[in-house]
């Protein structure tokens, strides 16, 4: 552990490391969405050599050669791209070095969030990117997924040098940045469009009031590229929005609580003290929530729950369904997902405002892990007001048991890739 924290060049050591363990997956065509990845990339392909040929070929057209339901700007990236190379797998490449710059990214949001932890350990806990399936396949199959990995995080890396200027009264630099470089991550998925009403938010409480005027000023120019976009295809609007709130919910909570569990299992079983310290204090709230909770997912449940579970879900949902061929574990989950989720808004509010847009407005027919993944990660250390990551970071141990939690996570998915097991429900 000490080496760990002591030695910078083992924190760089492990990066290159992972970076090699990707550039091998790519070697081997690897793909843990389980052919979805692969699918998508070829699917698209036409389309962004259409963009090639023609910069102002619209998404209204886009049907004629395979199309896309997302805002085209990671498309536009790979036509440029394909100037260079028409060939598929040099495009792949290109993208796929380019993509091993997203951990990196992280690691410099936590040292900016974080300056006061060891920043070896901060470097060692943002290679655990590399293991994610979603930026595996993503990274590996050219997926503007990936892109908008990139675009978000320089993001909140301006967001965070904005926050501890506090400088409140004036549009500097770090702030224009921050809501440019979101507009690019959501011109590549319009889903990042949540987390910039959650900025707005934040905006709105620290900005004076005219200083948030002229912000909303900047943030309706950025805009009207998309009013464009969707003129042409009304169907990037809603995309696969569907107004089944209850599976929303469900699978919703199911999906982050894969994420939250063992963050807090890990604090409770390192950091004892702190973790009972901080039951302590909110005990009977958490009694509540866990009451509340049972309930929520109890009423939902007699809806009755009928996602199609062969695409998307979660990995919670589909262990569920392999292991006891029931939803029981996965109601248990949405559980203590939500259990999780109002714990964390009761630190602060503007947390609960973020988890309502999970639940509602990303509400679909499909919902799929990778719309999280590693999305939430970045958004659960970086951006939500709580001391749960602090806590966390602070334990070596809590990171190497998240590496070991997340491999296992990751080598399913391969054997899943392998065996087809998920298909075969």
């Amino acid at each position: 552990m000490k080496y760990i924290n002591n030695n910078l060049n083992y924190g760089k050591f492990f990066y290159f490391l992972l970076s090699l363990s990707l550039l091998v997956g790519f070697y081997f065509n690897e793909d843990l969405s389980g052919g979805g990845a692969f699918a998508d990339f070829h699917l698209t392909h036409k389309f962004n050599i259409a963009l090639k040929e023609d910069l102002f070929f619209t998404l209204k057209n886009s049907y004629i050669v395979g199309g896309t339901d997302h805002f085209p700007l990671g498309h536009y990236l790979v036509s440029l791209i394909l100037f260079i190379t028409e060939e598929e797998y040099y495009v792949r490449l290109i993208f796929c070095i380019l993509f091993l710059s997203i951990p990196y990214l992280f690691y410099l949001n936590l040292i900016t969030k974080f300056p006061k932890i060891n920043k070896n350990i901060l470097l060692f806990f943002a290679c655990i990117i590399f293991l994610v399936p979603a930026y595996r396949y993503s990274a590996i199959w050219t997926s503007d997924h990936n892109t908008a990995s990139i675009f978000f995080l320089l993001s909140t890396l301006f967001f965070l040098k904005w926050e501890k200027e506090k400088k409140y009264n004036n549009l500097n630099l770090n702030i224009i940045l921050s809501v440019f470089f979101l507009s690019l991550a959501l011109y590549c998925r319009q889903y990042y469009s949540i987390i910039f009403l959650y900025f707005m938010l934040i905006y709105f409480q620290k900005l004076s009031f005219i200083t948030f005027i002229k912000l909303s000023f900047f943030v309706f120019l950025l805009s009207l590229p998309g009013f464009w976009l969707i003129f042409h295809q009304k169907t990037l609007l809603i995309s696969i929005y569907s107004n089944d709130y209850p599976n929303s919910i469900l699978v919703t909570s199911s999906i982050l609580s894969f994420y939250l569990i063992p963050i807090f299992f890990f604090i409770m079983i390192n950091e004892k003290k702190i973790f009972f310290k901080l039951y302590n204090e909110k005990k009977n709230k958490i009694y509540l929530y866990s009451f509340l909770s049972i309930i929520i997912v109890f009423l939902l449940s007699l809806t009755p729950f009928d996602y199609n579970y062969k695409v998307g879900g979660g990995f919670l949902l589909k262990l569920s369904l392999l292991f006891f061929n029931n939803y029981f574990l996965f109601y248990c989950t949405s559980i203590f997902g939500i259990i999780l989720l109002l714990y964390l808004s009761s630190e602060d509010k503007n947390s609960l405002f973020l988890f309502l847009l999970f639940m509602f407005a990303l509400s679909g027919y499909y919902i799929f892990q990778k719309y999280y993944e590693p999305t939430f990660l970045f958004i659960f250390f970086l951006i939500l007001n709580t001391k749960i990551p602090e806590i966390f970071l602070r334990n070596t141990k809590n990171m190497i048991y998240l590496y070991i939690y997340i491999s296992i996570y990751s080598a399913s998915a391969l054997i899943n890739q392998i065996f087809q097991i998920t298909k075969n429900l």
